[in-house]
């Protein structure tokens, strides 16, 4: 890790890492706003942030993810990201967005994932009503 990003608690429901936001919706939906680059050192820092919120919560956590904006990701960053969506306290995790770039590296973590709770959406009004099935 060279970097070290920047994480700044809003509140209990909300936080910045880097140029990236994570809040908490509808219960236990963490929607994730993913800008930019995604590093190791910022999924790292998101582990950190889950760790504490699944402290405070009962049940499975989903995950909505908005990638419109977001450019590449480190290899070891997925590698995180599917570290995570495979955790036994995971239940789904909708990823959305048209970002053509985003769109190739979901489908390759998507093809590589085997659990089944991991799908990608053009619009956040798909991803939501497939999470709240």
């Amino acid at each position: 890790m060279t970097n070290t990003v920047q994480v700044k608690k809003i509140s209990d429901t909300e936080y910045i890492v880097g140029e990236n936001k994570l809040s908490i919706i509808e219960g236990n939906i963490i929607y994730v706003i993913s800008q930019g680059e995604q590093t190791e050192e910022i999924a790292l820092a998101y582990v950190s942030i889950i760790k504490d919120i699944l402290s405070s919560l009962e049940g499975k956590l989903s995950y909505l993810i908005d990638v419109n904006k977001c450019g590449k990701n480190a290899p070891e960053a997925r590698e995180i990201w599917k570290m995570m969506s495979a955790s036994d306290r995971t239940h789904k995790v909708a990823t959305f967005g048209l970002n053509h770039v985003a769109r190739v590296i979901a489908s390759f973590v998507i093809g590589s994932y085997k659990k089944g709770n991991l799908l990608f959406f053009k619009t956040k009004e798909e991803a939501m009503k497939w999470l709240l099935k």
